[in-house]
């Protein structure tokens, strides 16, 4: 085990990223939600940042230059879509009915930029590879990884348990969130919290075999979801278990309690739609020094009356209380 003193997570500051992009679109010219996203690195980060510019940190910026890749000129959040309009008019852009027109003669793409999440994404790429996809050790103690969060502040607890899901201790962590949710980016949001609440449970003596982390392994367009990346930084067991499906296709129809179903990405299985509850389905996928079969087994052992298993559903507990008191 490679101890978490000293392991630091660099966290770009994504949102000062774009609000220097958005400053670059000059008078008279308008981009899009989607050629921002590209300037930050992803075009898949369209939803941010069109989120992101509706929100209190836009205000003073020109948003009023950023419109929808039909053209139509979209929400305002300080004002109307007529008063956008009408803005954008003043700039000498031509606006018929809701639309630029042509959007092409007024439309900005020369962005200077880092592009961060490309660089994030290409750390992605480079850890995923140093994942071991192995059988778990053998597994005495298991610790449950999860996250709450209350007026940005991220609030982690890691409960330590028995291998048959007796809960022995718990510590939490708070830490500020410099990170906004990015679909695949996960692990610059929460990891910094993880890696604060595992910090405090080794100042404490509490070590576990297997860590269980509330998100992805391998089950990842990257196959590094949060749990992989963890667990390779660290050199830590891991296994993933998500509440919803991020990537990868499986059919869940007539699934009973107890059945599991793989689930596959580009031609690789990659987790495993695992039915816990009559309602509930968790995605199960290894993260490190674990394989798909001894990730499933292990997640089915620890699920008692709940339909999370309990070093999981103590750390939800555990967590959203803590943030409660914030």
């Amino acid at each position: 085990m490679v101890g978490v003193v000293g392991i630091e997570l660099h966290v770009p500051d994504i949102e000062r990223e774009l609000a220097e992009l958005v400053r670059q679109i000059p008078r008279g010219r308008v981009t899009t939600y989607r050629a921002l996203a590209e300037a930050l690195g992803d075009p898949g980060a369209a939803r941010f940042v069109g989120e992101w510019l509706m929100g209190p940190g836009a205000e003073g910026l020109p948003v009023h230059r950023v419109v929808h890749a039909s053209g139509d000129v979209g929400r305002f959040a300080f004002g109307t879509w007529e008063e956008k309009a009408n803005l954008l008019s003043a700039e000498g852009v031509q606006v018929v009915g809701r639309r630029v027109s042509p959007l092409p003669r007024y439309f900005f793409w020369d962005f200077k930029g880092s592009r961060p999440l490309a660089a994030l994404r290409a750390e992605q790429e480079e850890l995923s590879r140093k994942a071991i996809i192995s059988p778990l050790p053998p597994v005495e103690r298991v610790a449950g990884l999860d996250v709450a969060y209350r007026d940005g502040v991220a609030v982690a607890a890691l409960v330590l348990c028995e291998k048959d899901g007796e809960a022995l201790d718990f510590v939490t962590a708070e830490v500020p969130v410099r990170f906004p949710y990015i679909p695949t980016y996960l692990t610059w949001r929460e990891l910094p919290c993880y890696l604060a609440a595992i910090r405090k449970a080794e100042e404490a003596g509490l070590r576990a075999d297997v860590y269980l982390v509330d998100g992805n392994g391998i089950l990842h367009p990257r196959r590094i979801g949060i749990a992989t990346h963890l667990g390779v930084i660290l050199d830590l067991p891991t296994v993933g278990v998500a509440k919803r499906r991020l990537c990868g296709e499986v059919n869940t129809e007539g699934m009973v309690v107890g059945e599991w179903r793989p689930v596959v990405l580009e031609g690789d299985t990659v987790g495993a739609a695992v039915r816990t509850g009559r309602n509930r389905t968790l995605f199960v996928s290894p993260g490190h020094r674990a394989d798909l079969e001894s990730s499933v087994e292990l997640t089915l052992s620890l699920v008692r009356e709940h339909p999370l298993p309990e070093p999981l559903r103590w750390a939800h507990e555990l967590a959203g209380e803590a943030a409660s008191l914030f």
